[in-house]
């Protein structure tokens, strides 16, 4: 049981790992259930292909250092950096494709349209006056690149150019992003061929796993000096490149090593000043106190004079108190006599018409009727 799931855990994960390589542009590869091996003019395209490719990387860059070392513009500096950054991506794109023909068209596709933007496009003036350095190297990876499509296409090859002048004289780049969809597709339907017909063959596995290879060494080594190139653009753009860290170190580590000279030559000045900075504080320290005394004293003094002035003050108000409520009192027994008088001279008015009201209505009345009476 133990065996079983263990041998099921290993498929689960090679079956991982290869879902998640093929997730990657640079590393996504099928395994056809046939295994038909690719013959050997696609084999020698592709190739063809990625040695292009190096070449290519290595013409962008040394292109692009030797424009970095000779202007000292800082705008044409970050323009050249960019420049062999997005060349290297968008050439690694192209590149690595499983399709061998598709990867040659896209490769030769951007090679020209690179040199169209550098020669007379959009980027004519990336580079002041060491702009030519920048076409020559373009020019030279396009006549390699079409000595390759020649040699490829053979019969066709005048059908492939065509289909790649119209791309490029119709879809000029605008920017260094160089970016263009695949011309899969364009290029099947430039031939007329169905989609039904469309080869996907991607060759046997060893034939496949050499193709990972490639692409592994030649794609990790140029990431890493895209990451590199990136970080010296980042500097640039914020005013600090390399030599100005260094030199920051180095101004560091003089100014660092004078420090220890002086501590190391000082010991003895240091002691004498501390004995000077510890009689002053005695000193300080002495007044201080004295001083403190001396505010005490004030204080204390201001303090019972100030008691002795609230105390005459606080016999004046009582007294002013006294007289004042005295009079309050004597002023409200005469209000309250007053009132007491108006009040039970109301109430015996109420009692009146209360009481002797109708008390007198009903004498009157008894009285009247037993007048009646008498007379009938």
């Amino acid at each position: 049981m133990k065996l079983h799931k263990r041998g099921l855990v290993t498929i689960l994960f090679f079956a991982s790992v290869i879902l998640l390589f093929n997730s990657c542009s640079l590393l996504k590869f099928n395994f056809e259930s046939d295994a038909t091996p690719l013959d050997s003019e696609l084999l020698k395209t592709r190739m063809q292909v990625h040695n292009f490719g190096i070449t290519f990387f290595h013409e962008v860059m040394v292109a692009s250092d030797s424009i970095l070392k000779t202007e000292s513009d800082k705008t044409i500096q970050i323009n050249a950096l960019t420049w062999k950054i997005d060349a290297s991506q968008a050439a690694k794109n192209k590149i690595f494709q499983n399709n061998p023909e598709i990867a040659l068209l896209d490769t030769w596709l951007l090679t020209a349209s690179m040199t169209d933007y550098l020669k007379e496009g959009a980027g004519a003036n990336l580079f002041g006056n060491s702009q030519p350095i920048a076409v020559d190297a373009s020019e030279r990876l396009l006549s390699k690149i079409d000595t390759i499509a020649a040699n490829t296409f053979s019969d066709n090859y005048n059908e492939a150019r065509a289909f790649i002048d119209s791309i490029r004289i119709n879809e000029p780049f605008e920017s260094t992003g160089f970016y263009r969809e695949t011309v899969f597709n364009d290029w099947y339907r430039y031939q007329n061929i169905p989609d039904s017909l469309i080869d996907f063959n991607n060759g046997t596995l060893p034939q496949v796993l050499s193709d990972f290879s490639t692409r592994m060494a030649i794609g990790t080594e140029q990431t890493m000096r895209e990451t590199q190139w990136y970080g010296e653009k980042l500097l640039k753009q914020s005013n600090i490149d390399s030599l100005d860290i260094q030199k920051m170190a180095d101004d560091f580590n003089t100014q660092f090593e004078e420090l220890i000279v002086v501590l190391r030559n000082s010991g003895r000045n240091m002691q004498e000043d501390a004995i000077v900075m510890h009689r002053d504080i005695a000193v300080f320290s002495h007044n201080l106190d004295e001083n403190f005394d001396s505010l005490m004293v004030i204080a204390t003094r201001e303090l019972t004079h100030f008691r002795d002035s609230l105390g005459v003050e606080r016999e004046a108000i009582m007294e002013d108190f006294d007289k004042t409520s005295n009079k309050l009192v004597k002023t409200a027994m005469v209000e309250l006599h007053a009132m007491v008088k108006d009040i039970l001279f109301y109430v015996l008015l109420i009692l009146i018409a209360i009481l002797f009201i109708p008390f007198g209505l009903g004498f009157i009345t008894g009285k009247t009727l037993t007048k009646k009476k008498n007379k009938e």
